[in-house]
């Protein structure tokens, strides 16, 4: 790596933070917004916490991805609170982020208790008082304050607390709501109330966050292969196929001659080639049927997502075309911006043959099952058209 793991790390964080809160066209900013505010509540009365505060609030809703729409539209639904999926997406987020390194257990419990409230009125325990884990209850107050902002946009702090009042009135503990007011009735609020601004302390927060205590050997590898896991984790039929896709890429590529730093670049690309996917939603990716033209952009973003998220983590500049240009076709034919032969990185029409290989020998519900066999004679047929021929020369390597 060519920058600190520890300031990658951080960086990859917020861009995994980044796509949960995407929506088509827009990003959200939910999760950046709870975690700078927490972040300056714990500063307050939890000032040993404030930086595994800020993690879980960028990840406290990672639970709820793959949901039929963003949590932030949910909770506006009658009896939302009443769906398995959005009461259980507490313990399933603890449970994604409890392997990732230096954020662990400690940074896991926040976000399982994120919606307990401090009068037993939460879930998904019902806990109360000083059951709840206190980072946790940092999380819940930052989340009703970025609610009901969102409820009364443009408004001021006073308009916005008189609004919350009746959520946390009973839900926290008083002497936080006191913090939270004094903290937002003076220059915090301007800081975060409008997106611009929050990009603006985000940056500025990321750049004064202390080391992280990572240990664990190779941080950023262990990272990245949890991270690929989360994003094949949105759909059932896609589990694993970050690792083989990263697996056969790395295989073609020493077919090819390449050097093992080379190979070890590429696996990373592999690994987070689908980045960008998190964003679109379950409905769109399990439609039976034919999309329609306003689904088929929303799919055709993903690539162009993937290669902002990871030319936004430093250390993986270098390889974010290689991970978002597999879509690309040989021909010019492919997406997102029809580059052909020559234009597209070798690293990405590695990949695409590599994609296409796992799609086709594993179980998806709109095709049939490949053999290996068969599937390197439909790449073979797509050489020179779809496919790099130079790639698909040596794709036999991937039935050894």
């Amino acid at each position: 790596m060519s920058c600190p793991e520890d300031r990658s790390f951080r960086e990859l964080v917020v861009a995994l933070s980044t796509i949960l809160d995407v929506e088509e066209e827009t990003k959200l900013y939910h999760a950046w917004r709870v975690a700078l505010v927490a972040r300056e509540l714990a500063q307050k009365v939890l000032p040993g916490q404030a930086t595994p505060v800020f993690y879980a609030g960028l990840l406290h809703d990672i639970g709820a991805m793959g949901l039929d729409d963003h949590l932030v539209h949910l909770t506006l639904k009658a009896g939302a609170w009443q769906n398995p999926e959005i009461k259980d997406h507490p313990a399933r987020g603890a449970a994604m982020v409890t392997p990732i390194p230096g954020l662990g257990e400690e940074v896991a419990a926040m976000i399982r208790d994120h919606h307990e409230r401090w009068d037993g009125s939460g879930y998904p325990r019902g806990l109360k008082d000083g059951a709840i884990v206190p980072g946790a209850l940092l999380l819940g107050l930052a989340d009703e304050f970025d609610l009901t902002l969102r409820a009364y946009p443009g408004s001021d702090w006073s308009t916005v607390k008189k609004a919350m009042a009746w959520t946390v009135q009973e839900a926290f503990p008083p002497e936080l709501l006191t913090v939270l007011d004094s903290l937002l009735a003076g220059s915090l609020f301007a800081e975060v109330a409008t997106n611009a601004a929050l990009e603006l302390k985000m940056f500025r927060v990321i750049l004064d966050l202390p080391p992280v205590n990572f240990q664990v050997a190779e941080p950023m590898k262990v990272t990245i292969d949890l991270f690929a896991q989360i994003i094949d984790a949105k759909h059932a039929y896609t589990a694993g196929h970050s690792r083989r896709v990263a697996s056969y890429a790395m295989r073609l590529a020493r077919c090819l001659g390449f050097s093992e730093e080379a190979i070890q670049r590429l696996e990373i690309a592999g690994l987070l080639h689908d980045f960008g996917k998190i964003a679109v939603p379950r409905a769109i990716l399990d439609k039976p049927g034919r999309l329609d033209a306003r689904e088929l952009k929303v799919v055709r973003q993903h690539p162009v997502r993937t290669i902002d998220l990871l030319t936004s983590v430093t250390s993986l500049k270098d390889i974010a075309h290689d991970a978002g240009l597999h879509h690309e076709r040989y021909d010019g034919q492919g997406y997102p911006y029809g580059l052909h032969d020559g234009e597209i990185p070798l690293g990405a029409r590695i990949i695409a043959v590599a994609d296409a290989f796992d799609a086709m020998t594993s179980l998806r519900p709109y095709q049939p099952t490949r053999t290996p066999e068969e599937a390197v004679a439909i790449l073979t047929r797509g050489s020179g058209s779809q496919f790099d021929p130079a790639v698909v020369a040596v794709a036999p390597c991937l039935l050894t």
